[in-house]
């Protein structure tokens, strides 16, 4: 309930993008960031295929028959925490089972899942309109899937998180194949038979999520800024040149579709034009995306290099640095938000910068994994496997999808994958730690057994 109470004063604001998703409700803002007010007449159909906009209409149907008459985003993010609440319990046993610890352990790593769910920078999500709520809500009940051990739970929080998260926003469209890789790559190498009809059921909600990749109606817009706010921010005239970039379009370079001109160190240094070039450029698509690095593939680490330094942060702001996305307003359990929003500070100045060692960890427990001795961490080491790479995919994904407009909230998901990977970094070795001290207590005496949770070995003894 403090949690609850405490990140009731956090928000995600509108930066003009709430539009988008839930433009179709008509809501009329009652000026507190917070309320709209609903309209006399139905609802439209979501205007885009972002599974976000179909939940708050639902959400809004329900708002209706409310005392009011307001769409309250209190409510949305309620249902979210209680969600998240939930997911926490189920990680810290799942955990708990995997590193046959009691009941004091698991609470200890419940403690460690709420503590990433409801950092500032992550829960502030859950009191948007934004599409990543959809994210928000569902990510975590993926890795509840891949720590599963019952096969009906697998299969079903597998399939659903997948689906939710693929169908969440275009740039995470590919989310269930990265599953399925991720969970044929775990029957391979730690020699186990392959659940044919998990890969069948991920592969099938694959398809599902190309749709809105294929009836998108923001193409054109990503194309323009992944172009001129991307790969040709960080190529040479020379190399303009050979791509045949006409020189009056190269005053377009740095220019968003808002005339909002990008510079300096990641493109932070912003300047409002009165002129844009997007209404005139031709349209692009996808293979004007790309050929900048198919002619020259360095080019993808030169504007990581250039963007990451400046945009790889929980601190998210939209194109001007300083218009930070997360806001505090009155009300909830003053104590807890100053506890939530130190807790993000503490986090941008320590796992921020530690992020490669965490994906490279996330790699090495995976090989590590096929050990004989590492049967009750390896469904966590793919858990860490399939959010390292969720991490590494978004990086690149939203490089070439938009370059750096705005590039610091479209990494949101990354992050949050990121501060999941924290915990089940720590996990495992505190697994591996644990399994070295029997082997050596072993070599010199009978081995102990430790007490665990009712149920727990027996369930874990069956997944194996």
């Amino acid at each position: 309930m403090a949690l609850i109470w405490g990140s009731q004063a956090l928000l995600f604001v509108d930066t003009n993008d709430f539009q988008r998703v839930v433009g179709h409700l008509y809501l009329t803002p009652l000026g507190d960031g917070i309320r709209w007010a609903l309209p006399e007449r139905p609802f439209r159909m979501p205007g885009n295929p972002e599974l976000a906009s179909h939940i708050f209409t639902f959400a809004g149907w329900v708002q209706r028959y409310l005392p009011g008459a307001v769409f309250d985003i209190s409510r949305t993010a309620l249902a979210a925490k209680l969600l998240l609440l939930a997911y926490a319990g189920v990680l810290a046993w799942q955990c708990a089972v995997a590193l046959q610890r009691g009941a004091v352990w698991c609470t200890v790593f419940a403690l460690g899942w709420l503590s990433v769910f409801f950092m500032a920078h992550n829960i502030g999500m859950a009191q948007s309109l934004y599409a990543e709520y959809a994210c928000l809500v569902a990510l975590p009940l993926l890795l509840v899937g891949m720590l599963a051990s019952r096969r009906t739970v697998r299969l079903l929080c597998l399939g659903l998180g997948a689906l939710v998260c693929g169908l969440a926003k275009v740039q995470y469209f590919y989310l269930p194949l990265l599953a399925l890789v991720c969970v044929w790559a775990a029957s391979r190498w730690q020699r186990m038979v392959p659940d044919r009809a998990l890969l069948k059921l991920l592969f099938a909600v694959q398809v599902v999520c190309l749709v809105p990749l294929l009836i998108g109606k923001n193409a054109g817009l990503n194309a323009y800024h992944g172009v001129y706010l991307g790969s040709y921010m960080v190529l040479t005239p020379a190399q303009l040149d050979g791509l045949g970039v006409p020189a009056d379009r190269r005053a377009c370079i740095g220019v968003d579709a808002w005339g909002n001109a990008l510079s300096g160190p990641g493109g932070t240094q912003v300047q409002h034009t009165e002129h844009t070039c997007y209404p005139v450029t031709p349209k692009l698509g996808k293979a004007d995306v790309l050929r900048p690095y198919l002619h020259h593939p360095q080019v993808l680490w030169r504007l990581a290099e250039y963007a990451l330094p400046s945009h790889f942060t929980v601190q998210y702001f939209h194109v001007f640095p300083g218009n930070f996305y997360l806001r505090r307003v009155e009300g909830g359990a003053p104590g807890v938000t100053d506890l939530l929003l130190r807790m993000t500070e503490v986090r941008e100045r320590t796992i921020t910068p530690l992020a490669p060692l965490f994906l490279l960890g996330s790699l090495l427990l995976f090989a590590a994994s096929r050990s004989r001795h590492a049967s009750g961490l390896r469904q966590l080491a793919t858990g860490g496997l399939l959010l390292g790479l969720f991490v590494v995919s978004q990086l690149i994904i939203v490089l070439l999808g938009e370059g750096v407009r705005d590039m610091s909230k479209h990494l949101w998901a990354a992050q949050l994958a990121l501060d999941m990977l924290v915990v089940l970094t720590a996990l495992q070795c505190l697994g591996w730690l644990w399994v070295w001290r029997r082997r050596k207590a072993a070599g010199h005496a009978p081995e102990i057994p430790v007490p665990v949770l009712s149920g727990m070995l027996g369930a874990h003894q069956k997944s194996e």
